[in-house]
């Protein structure tokens, strides 16, 4: 599959290849639990929209990384692997202001998938109104046993600062949890 996300005005210049997409995220009992694909997914990107909202991708692509030189093609290439591809084109759909292709609601399991890309990425400031929105929509449903929805949650308030809701979810895990944490391999931050 292959997205394009530049314009008339605003041409692609670089391709971000994103491999192994779809990999198991955040496995509770079975690591299989998602079935990946092997096919490559393609997203056509406008750099200069990568550069001005990540400090990451600025770094691969106006550093002397092999990202930042163009390829024979003229395209600079970025390569990305296991993201889950729906949460990639959500978060490339805000980089590259595509604003109607954001869903005005998500699932908890893509908020974290969102989130985690965020994250890595260092999107924040991108994603803020859209991630805000959605954490709004979801926080009257907020696990009160300890579990997979509980690690989900505890990873996104972690990140963004959710204070009231992350006090909250950590409260619980805290009185319920069995034994050792289970990050679920999630980037959950202290405190």
């Amino acid at each position: 599959m292959s997205l394009n996300f530049g314009t008339a005005s605003n041409r692609s210049d670089a391709i971000l290849t994103l491999r192994n997409p779809n990999a198991a995220f955040a496995a509770w009992d079975d690591p299989q639990t998602t079935t990946s694909n092997s096919t490559p997914v393609t997203f056509r990107v406008v750099s200069q929209n990568l550069i001005q909202t990540s400090r990451v991708f600025q770094a691969a692509l106006t550093g002397s990384w092999q990202e930042g030189s163009a390829a024979e093609d003229g395209n600079k290439n970025l390569e990305a692997e296991g993201w889950d591809s729906k949460a990639m084109y959500i978060v490339l759909s805000a980089i590259h202001y595509r604003t109607r292709e954001i869903p005005r609601r998500v699932t908890l399991e893509m908020l974290c998938k969102i989130t985690v890309l965020v994250d890595y990425y260092e999107l924040h400031d991108a994603l803020y109104f859209f991630l805000d929105l959605w954490i709004d929509s979801l926080q009257y449903s907020l696990p009160k046993t300890y579990g997979r929805d509980l690690i989900l949650w505890i990873c996104i308030t972690s990140i963004f600062s959710s204070t009231r809701i992350h006090k909250a979810v950590t409260s619980v895990a805290v009185s319920q949890c069995p034994g050792e944490f289970r990050t679920l391999g999630l980037p959950i931050r202290n405190g």
